[in-house]
């Protein structure tokens, strides 16, 4: 698993976290209607973005100051990709909806 996360480039990392938070997403749209799901389909990209750049870090591989600064430069890509996704989702399912 740790070695799947760290060969993880800038694109392959994006289509990752936007997979992962269109499923989810779908997933939470199922549970949560009206305004609320807005703001989960913003959060589910963002803490998935998060937590697999850091994932290597919390499972014993790298420096902490090494990925503290390449942070901003791969997590803010991968939650862009997944936003859009996570928001796309939501636009369909409230399209099918009507």
């Amino acid at each position: 698993m740790r070695h799947f996360v760290e060969s993880l480039s800038l694109a392959s990392g994006a289509g990752v976290v936007a997979a992962l938070s269109a499923l989810l997403t779908w997933m939470l749209f199922k549970r949560v209607r009206g305004r609320e799901v807005w703001p989960l389909a913003l959060a589910v990209p963002l803490v998935i973005s998060f937590s697999l750049y850091w994932l290597p870090v919390w499972m014993g591989a790298g420096d902490v100051a090494q990925f503290g600064a390449w942070a901003v430069l791969f997590i803010v890509p991968w939650y862009l990709a997944g936003a859009g996704a996570s928001i796309s989702v939501v636009i369909l399912l409230k399209s099918l909806q009507k």
